[in-house]
């Protein structure tokens, strides 16, 4: 018998991220097949992947800075090259500088941000503005470099395109949900209707349009409470103490964060789920988990008007689209509440539009663009 495949997986995560099920899913599907070595830049995310069949390597990092990121992929680069590697999946779209260094591995790119994201090009500094403008080039060039490059939706495959990437380089696979999300909801189950959001809790990502507007559908006569997940310690003060302020303080649920298998009972006590971010570049190209999330657990999505919601939901069929503004946070709660009866219709639509978004039926895509790079490049060393 020959040795075992050796898969090398670098990843770059933050210590406040809200949740890491796209990452594990694929480094467990890897792990169960192949020999795989993690690298991490903090032994802190090593809880994450506890019991998976791999081996982890930290090189730690001070922080998350630009300079950080560059050292961190510089050390992921020797340590592929400093022994026998067959392939290398950068799991994130801040590491593709990292194929620099990875000249003669077959690499694969998870491209799951926009680089504006993390190598802002608009800093009113020249000089950082110069070398982000110049990080962002190298970003999509090594997108070019790298055996496959893997967009999370279509706004970053049209994105990559539009730089010049090559179209036979880049392979469209979605984040993927896990079948425990499968139609969960149970919708009309309360007299009031039942708002749910999941995940960061944020001024930019609606947190203050959610507590407002939903004030302002209460003075408007409509029956709606608001459960919010994941909130930080601060963020759980903060969002209590403007929801006293506004009047709505028994209406509203807070929680702090939990284990991503308690997401389900959440969703499960829902009617509607929410996606809200402010109009950002990055945001324009990087539809959030929970959104496949909701559809996949049957919930209606009520979402921001952005393009990372208006690709997937339609407006009055798996969900609803509205104005990232208090008054239109209300009035689509007004709309909602006004078409209870279609609530049902619309929970089974927002299901079958997110039976494509499924782990189970993206893991065979994503294991054979894996199976054929190993193949193509045992074709090339024979």
């Amino acid at each position: 018998m020959g040795k075992p495949v050796h898969i090398v997986i670098a990843t770059w995560f933050y210590e406040g991220q809200p949740g890491y099920l796209d990452f594990k899913y694929r480094i467990k599907a890897l792990a169960e097949r192949y020999r795989v070595t993690l690298l991490l830049r903090n032994a802190f995310f090593e809880k994450e992947f506890e019991g998976l069949p791999l081996e982890t390597r930290v090189f730690s990092t001070k922080g998350t800075s630009v300079l950080d990121q560059l050292r961190f992929m510089r050390a992921c680069a020797r340590f592929c090259r400093s022994q026998p590697t067959d392939l290398v999946v950068l799991l994130g779209s801040q590491l593709a500088i990292t194929a620099y260094g990875l000249t003669g591995l077959p690499t694969l790119l998870y491209w799951n941000e926009h680089p504006t994201h993390f190598f802002f090009p608009d800093y009113r500094h020249p000089v950082k503005r110069l070398a982000s403008r110049l990080l962002l080039r190298l970003n999509y060039a090594a997108a070019n470099r790298v055996s496959k490059v893997m967009p999370i939706g279509e706004a970053h495959l049209e994105d990559l395109l539009n730089h010049g990437v090559d179209p036979q380089r880049a392979e469209l696979i979605y984040m993927g949900v896990e079948d425990r999300f499968g139609f969960l909801a149970q919708v009309n189950r309360a007299a009031a209707l039942r708002l749910v959001y999941t995940g960061t809790v944020m001024r930019e990502r609606g947190r203050d349009v959610m507590l407002e507007g939903l004030a302002l559908a209460r003075q408007q006569g409509h029956d709606a409470t608001l459960t919010i997940v994941g909130a930080a310690d601060d963020q759980l003060a903060y969002c209590r103490q403007r929801a006293a302020e506004l009047g709505i303080a028994d209406h509203v649920q807070v929680v702090g964060r939990v284990p991503g298998s308690e997401i389900p009972r959440y969703l499960a006590e829902a009617d509607v789920g929410i996606c809200i971010w402010e109009d950002r570049i990055w945001w324009r190209f990087n539809p959030p988990t929970k959104l496949f999330e909701y559809l996949v657990a049957g919930l209606p999505v009520l979402g921001s008007r952005i393009r990372t919601h208006s690709d997937y939901v339609v407006d009055g069929r798996n969900g609803w689209i509205f104005d990232y503004d208090a008054q239109a946070f209300a009035n689509v709660i007004g709309t909602v509440a006004a078409q209870r009866a279609q609530l049902p219709a619309v929970s089974q639509a927002a299901h079958a539009s997110g039976k494509k978004y499924l782990w189970s039926a993206l893991a065979p895509q994503f294991l054979g663009l894996v199976d054929r790079t190993l193949t193509e490049q045992q074709g090339a060393s024979s």
